[in-house]
């Protein structure tokens, strides 16, 4: 019999008990709110003879299990309803799919730049008391391992895994051997092609020891579908030989450390590269079809909030930019360091906290553009690890609360996605038009009354077709325009099937496909390539779309 390593399998019984016990209370009471159960649960914990929780209700994850496990021993529909409200952290799920992020191991990273840490046996730039790095560290690295133990938890803790995301981090990717690379990404491969809820419940599972691209064709069907695969790098270390390997590997989102946009905090930080660097990345990576998310750094040193305030501007306004993704980073003083010997000697003075909070502000209020993402606004770095705490570890928080207090809007599309709330009507289709990186965009969305974000395209033409010296990586992508990525919010929804409280599954994706594909033909362009994600293949077949060197690909010429 399988067990989860963490769970406590003395317990079991009493675990069958206290479930029972609340079908019990299920099948008497009208009222079955989520917060009801919740309450339902810590009244029964205080009987004697659940003392040996002390008084404290279990992790519901190990209720899901013991559903999932003994499932005979319970009315399904009493089943059904725990497993939809004992969801822990419902914003896992929320944006449509569940994200997986997992750690490479090694140094990843032959630089030194002064701001990052190189902590002994933990990859470069990260630290060991991160959540993510100690999940990586108790799986000692392995891909296998580290995915399959996360699915798991999604999927006792209640939520679809049917539709993943693969954040991989650990420095920069490129750096790593190619052929550890392959590994490792054939290896999460094997991991999503199992069928986790078989594999609980100790059904004969036969584990996969395919080639990276038989791993890839099994999982179009597979029970966890790799959606997206999204990892970190360098600017200098993008090149046309590098971005044809990462298309090999099913690699969709590339996250660049761009840091800053000046040259002389580039050479104060000692970070090996250029602002011209930086331009030239975002062109190659956009004219293939990647998702491009830029880091930024805001207060390192040679910077100032006049220069971190035009950084913003410039990353949204200079036509060689205009990343899809942003992670806007203060800069944090860390053991293993130089920055902190400089922090130390008085050679960095960083500039007051409010004054960051205040530039993060006015960028969210007259900088940052409805197409683009801010994902993060800090790392997941501990007050422990931090030599000088320069900023609260809930800034995010703390600036939301600003931006309420003073009535101020983000128009970022994480600020404005639908989440869990239902549409207000009508819903309508809204497109945003831009120059970036040579070529030119199309933000196509789809938005309700209240300009909530249901959906949306990013359609590039790329700088190869206004520009006949530039070649694109691929040949299949000569004359074709491209859908770098396609994305419908709202709860997670397993393939198949339809929530009513749920936008997905209601035939957004394919009315925003049609507009997409209308808008190329009026262009006069011949094809239209997507780069899809392993696991979303099978979904744009259904449209005529076909895979040709990694890209879905079809041809819009209409036959007579």
């Amino acid at each position: 019999m399988y067990y989860p390593s963490n769970f406590p399998r003395n317990l079991e019984s009493h675990l069958i008990t206290l479930l029972l016990k609340l079908q019990s209370v299920w099948e008497k009471k009208s009222d079955q709110s989520n917060k009801l159960w919740h309450k339902h649960i810590r009244k029964i914990m205080q009987g004697k003879e659940f003392a040996i929780f002390g008084g404290k209700a279990p992790p519901y994850w190990w209720l899901q299990f013991m559903l999932l496990r003994h499932k005979k021993s319970f009315i399904p529909a009493f089943a059904a309803h725990i497993e939809s409200t004992l969801i822990k952290t419902k914003i896992r799920s929320i944006s449509g799919i569940v994200p997986l992020t997992l750690f490479t191991k090694g140094v990843a990273c032959p630089f030194n730049c002064t701001y990052c840490p190189s902590e002994p046996n933990v990859p470069k730039s990260y630290l060991s008391d991160e959540p993510a790095v100690m999940r990586a560290i108790r799986s000692h690295y392995d891909p296998f391992i580290q995915t399959q133990s996360r699915l798991i938890m999604f999927a006792l803790s209640g939520h679809s895994i049917d539709k993943i995301e693969i954040i991989i981090k650990g420095g920069t990717f490129s750096f790593l051997p190619r052929r550890y690379r392959t590994f490792f990404i054939r290896r999460i491969f094997d991991a999503c092609n199992v069928d986790t809820k078989k594999y609980l419940l100790d059904e004969k599972i036969i584990l996969s020891r395919a080639s990276l691209k038989q791993a890839q064709n099994k999982n179009e069907k597979a029970s966890s579908r790799i959606i997206g695969m999204n990892i970190e790098t360098r600017p200098d270390y993008v090149n046309k030989s590098e971005l044809q390997y990462l298309r090999k590997l099913g690699v969709t989102h590339v996250e660049i450390g761009v840091q800053t946009l000046f040259d002389d905090v580039y050479t104060k930080i000692k970070r090996g590269h250029t602002v011209a660097d930086v331009a030239t990345a975002t062109q190659q990576l956009k004219d293939a079809g990647f998702k491009v998310g830029y880091h930024f750094m805001l207060n390192l040193p040679g910077s100032s909030p006049e220069k971190d305030t035009e950084m913003l501007r410039m990353g949204f306004s200079d036509a060689r930019f205009k990343p899809d993704h942003l992670k806007l980073y203060p800069t944090t003083v860390t053991k293993f360091t130089k920055l902190f010997e400089s922090y130390q000697k008085g050679e960095y003075t960083p500039y007051a906290l409010e004054k960051m909070i205040d530039v993060v502000i006015a960028a969210k209020k007259n900088v940052v553009p409805l197409w683009v993402r801010i994902g993060r606004l800090t790392r997941d770095i501990t007050t422990n690890m931090m030599e000088a705490q320069l900023f609260p570890p809930n800034l995010r928080e703390v600036i939301q609360k600003k931006l309420d207090t003073d009535k101020i809007e983000c128009h970022c599309i994480r600020c404005r996605e639908i989440q869990l709330d239902m549409p207000t009507l009508p819903i309508t289709t809204r497109i945003t038009t831009y120059s970036s990186a040579g070529g030119k965009e199309l933000f196509i969305e789809k938005i309700d009354a209240h300009e909530k974000c249901l959906g949306f395209i990013r359609l590039r033409f790329p700088s190869y077709l206004f520009d006949s010296s530039i070649k694109p990586i691929f040949s299949s992508l000569h004359n074709s325009a491209l859908i770098r990525e396609l994305h419908v919010y709202g709860k997670s929804t397993p393939i198949g099937e339809h929530l009513k409280k749920s936008t997905q599954h209601k035939g957004l994706g394919e009315e925003l496909l049609l507009i997409a594909e209308e808008l190329v033909k009026k262009e006069g362009i011949k094809k239209l390539a997507i780069i899809s994600g392993v696991g979303v293949r099978d979904y744009y077949r259904k449209f005529g779309y076909k895979l040709t060197q990694t890209y879905m690909q079809k041809s819009l010429i209409t036959s007579h």
